[in-house]
């Protein structure tokens, strides 16, 4: 039947003294289960708008930041959260929910989030034709380490809620809001911008060890062709990181993290503190 009855107490710890009976899926063909392997492709997390976290540590810090899974699924103790659906199931229906060599003890699955629009405040920083998962997720985590007010997806930008950029943020995709936009608008954006506007480019002239304005909306391209023309062009300062050596560039993630802790850096101790 692909389920057993585990005697005893309540594995999930309702926190209202309930002594219940909980089932353990131990069934592939779960439908539940089906819903969230699907959600390893792209496809059926838009279709579904739900993704995958893994992690107790990284389940923390979406209850941290107020997130409401719609599913959590454990192969032992876990604490009541909100509504969320409680599943219990064994080692090998974990296994098959995730692609590390090392299955999670607990996997959430959550609604996506997208802001509407970007307020003109604080530090955003925006990505243009970004296709690598880790490297986004990367880049997501260091936004979150500057307490930047949300990370813009532009053009053909990946999925950041794709199980690899899920993972590489460490947790931080609960706490860096995003918003995704084609890059006609992000030009509209950077052409209405009240504060500095500044692009990185292989061509530029100007340091990026600078001041910068605030509010700041960074854009940066990905390795392969960076920005656009136009969306360069949309920028009214152009930084670049100088190389002593023969390589052209830096990884994206590496950029993004020396820029985005550049603007920090003259704004002193009072930056850390993400809007509200």
């Amino acid at each position: 039947m692909g389920c057993r009855d585990k005697p005893g107490n309540d594995k999930w710890g309702s926190g209202h003294g309930e002594n219940k009976v909980k089932t353990v899926i131990t069934s592939l063909q779960n439908p539940t289960i089906k819903l969230i392997r699907s959600l390893a492709e792209k496809k059926y997390r838009q279709q579904a708008g739900l993704f995958v976290a893994e992690g107790e540590k990284v389940l923390a810090r979406a209850r941290a930041e107020g997130w409401q899974p719609d599913y959590l699924v454990s192969t032992g103790h876990m604490e009541s959260w909100g509504t969320a659906q409680r599943i219990v199931v064994n080692d090998k229906v974990i296994a098959s929910l995730t692609a590390q060599k090392n299955a999670p003890s607990a996997i959430g699955v959550f609604k996506q989030r997208w802001l509407a629009k970007a307020e003109p405040r604080g530090l955003w920083l925006a990505l243009e034709n970004l296709r690598d998962p880790g490297n986004l997720g990367t880049i997501i985590r260091t936004a979150d380490a500057v307490a930047a007010s949300g990370v813009i997806l532009a053009g053909q930008s990946c999925d950041p809620w794709a199980t690899d950029c899920v993972r590489a943020t460490m947790g931080s995709i609960f706490g860096v809001p995003l918003l995704r936009m084609d890059t006609p608008t992000l030009i509209e954006l950077c052409r209405g911008w009240p504060g500095e506007v500044a692009g990185t480019h292989v061509q530029a002239t100007e340091d990026y060890r600078r001041r910068y304005a605030s509010p700041t909306l960074l854009a940066m391209g990905s390795e392969a062709s960076g920005l656009s023309d136009d969306l360069a062009a949309a920028c009214p300062v152009l930084v670049g990181i100088p190389m002593r050596g023969a390589v052209e560039s830096l990884n994206v993630a590496v950029a993004a993290a020396l820029v985005l802790f550049e603007v920090r850096r003259h704004e002193g101790p009072a930056a850390a503190a993400r809007p509200s």
